[in-house]
């Protein structure tokens, strides 16, 4: 993956390369059933300019953007406004951008329209983001085609100093070896789950917000973990996807998301 920010514009621009055909790739980019696989849980989609896409993590809070470009098989334009911190509206829009390139299919990403420097720690935390939904858009293509996706989640409200180890990643956590300060995408570690040690690969890394793991003993799932901001108390996610694992390994796991969820969470 490529991350390419323009010098004119405060944003996000990433690319990353797909080993699959340019309808597949398109599908999954909008369509619910693809969305569903790689990025939210909950999507719907109306096809076209003027249509919309809708995404939650919760099927009772969806988030609704309007389609504003819509180009089959080349580019999806979605746009919405968000308030500032000094309270302007400021129109902020991700492009989706799809083309084959050497036999592959590349997907180029721009989140764009933020406007001055207020900015700038939202962008840092949706580069974390969206750096690894688009590897998980490429791992669900390329590893699980066809196959839908099981998520299971803990997200709560904890604390951690800036710049230290996270608790999550402790003894009271997933118990991560070697410790996660000096790991880097491509290092083998382990970690613990629901009793269970296993290895996994480091997928992405964004050192102060984001880490996702590749999980070969439960079908090559991924396990992501996020920061939600850099204040001592803060909201932290854990999201496993999972693919093709059968409900008995399922539900332990996530009763283990639980128990880390209750040993860390603060009122």
């Amino acid at each position: 993956m490529t991350n390419n920010p323009k010098s004119t514009d405060r944003g996000i621009d990433l690319t990353i390369d797909i080993d699959a055909t340019l309808e597949e790739v398109w599908q999954a980019l909008t369509t619910g059933e693809g969305i569903a696989r790689w990025f939210a849980p909950y999507a719907a989609v109306t096809p076209g300019e003027g249509g919309s896409v809708s995404v939650g993590w919760d099927p009772k809070e969806m988030w609704e953007q309007p389609i504003t470009v819509w180009e089959p098989q080349r580019r999806m334009q979605t746009a919405a406004e968000m308030p500032s911190k000094d309270g302007r509206m400021v129109r902020l829009a991700v492009d989706y951008y799809v083309e084959v390139q050497g036999g592959r299919v590349r997907v180029r990403l721009v989140h764009s329209g933020f406007d001055d420097s207020s900015w700038d720690d939202y962008i840092d935390g949706l580069d974390a983001g969206w750096s690894f939904f688009l590897f998980n858009l490429k791992h669900a293509l390329e590893r699980h085609r066809g196959l839908d996706r099981l998520q299971l989640s803990a997200r709560f409200r904890t604390t951690a100093r800036a710049g230290e180890d996270h608790p999550v990643f402790g003894a009271k956590g997933l118990r991560v070896r070697p410790p996660i300060g000096g790991l880097r995408p491509g290092d083998a570690c382990r970690f613990s789950l629901a009793g269970a040690d296993v290895e996994a690969t480091v997928a992405v890394r964004h050192a102060s917000r984001t880490v996702g793991f590749v999980v070969p003993a439960w079908n090559d799932a991924l396990l992501f973990v996020e920061r939600e901001g850099m204040k001592d108390t803060h909201h932290l996610g854990i999201w496993l996807s999972l693919y093709g694992v059968p409900e008995t390994t399922a539900a332990p796991l996530g009763q283990g998301l639980a128990d880390v969820q209750s040993a860390l969470s603060v009122a």
